[in-house]
């Protein structure tokens, strides 16, 4: 019978030999999270109340003879407790029936403490990992999100308005859930919607590596925001953007992207830039229209995966023979 138990230093070595077989990037990498979470694990099992949960949490599932057969790492969004992402599921070969095990875990485990939506996020390639989410374990498909490298700035507007940027306080945070959630498609909304807590300064959700820059653009009455705009980076060489338009704002993404690129060259004239697009988004087909034309090269598309915990719905699990390895990415 398998067990599953939080993980213990005493497991590393064992967790770094299943990283190395089943995966040949970022091993010391991998392994270093898992060193790191073991004392987070432990002391937040002592607490119940999810809202103390920040940190990421893992947990690992062996045979009876002691071997490992798979680990899971799963996090809270930041902001909201009751919100919480698989965020790296590694399995031995032939160990499907235990990561189903694994998700059922956790799903149980913290759907008792009030958690009432889990969700994943991994490359649309993977073909056996959706099967397992969905077809296991009980995950229904939202959309997906696209990676796209901006290989080509031709499109930059060099005489745009740089006043109606304004950089985003969290008194904001709340206009900026709002339009995030006026903008999902309909039937998406309620396991996607964020809150304003969400879209807090992320230092003040605690110590993060990324260095961010966040705009937003308001309309003219001040009673609410237009666009939403996010640049990161971690190295300053490569920079991620992220947005949220309000579709009958739409026509002014190039600006917005513009004024996005001007920021950067400011810090770097050389730099890697990338842009996520979410197909859940009402704008998602109209923004991937715009990269195509560009000429934008899509580097990853994400499928997005939600359960709800209160509506859990059992289906027929097959069989598998592949490992599985995924190390998810926040919607």
């Amino acid at each position: 019978m398998a067990k599953i138990k939080k993980i213990s230093y005493g497991d590393i070595l064992q967790v770094r030999k299943l990283i190395s077989v089943v995966c040949n990037d970022n091993v010391m990498s991998y392994r270093r999270l898992f060193f790191l979470s073991v004392p987070t694990t432990y002391i937040q099992n002592f607490l119940y109340n999810v809202h103390l949960r920040k940190a990421p949490e893992t947990y690992v599932i062996s045979d009876n003879n002691n071997n490992l057969k798979g680990v899971i790492s799963v996090k809270a969004q930041n902001g909201n407790p009751y919100k919480w992402q698989i965020k790296r599921l590694f399995l031995d070969k032939s160990a499907h029936e235990e990561g189903k095990q694994l998700v059922e875990y956790i799903i149980a485990k913290f759907g008792a403490k009030g958690v009432d939506t889990f969700y994943v996020c991994f490359d649309d390639t993977q073909t056996e990992l959706t099967e397992l989410f969905v077809k296991g374990c009980g995950f229904r498909m939202c959309s997906s999100e696209g990676l796209w490298h901006v290989s080509n700035i031709n499109f930059i507007k060099e005489n745009i308005d740089e006043k109606m940027f304004k950089p985003f306080k969290n008194s904001d945070a709340a206009k900026v859930a709002d339009l995030f959630n006026e903008t999902l498609i309909t039937h998406y909304k309620y396991s996607l919607q964020k809150r304003k807590e969400e879209f807090y300064d992320k230092f003040i959700q605690g110590f993060n590596s990324e260095l961010d820059f966040e705009y937003i653009i308001e309309y003219n009455s001040g009673n609410g925001i237009k666009a939403f705009l996010e640049i990161k980076t971690t190295d300053n060489k490569n920079y991620f953007i992220d947005t949220i338009v309000a579709p009958q704002f739409f026509e002014f993404y190039p600006e917005i992207l513009s004024f996005a690129i001007k920021q950067i060259i400011k810090r770097n004239k050389t730099f890697h830039l990338y842009i996520k697009n979410r197909k859940y988004f009402q704008t998602g087909d109209i923004a991937e229209d715009f990269f195509c034309q560009n000429r934008f090269e899509l580097l990853q598309n994400n499928v997005v995966l939600v359960r709800d915990f209160f509506k859990q719905i059992k289906q027929e699990n097959k069989s598998f023979n592949k490992a599985v390895i995924f190390s998810g990415f926040e919607i």
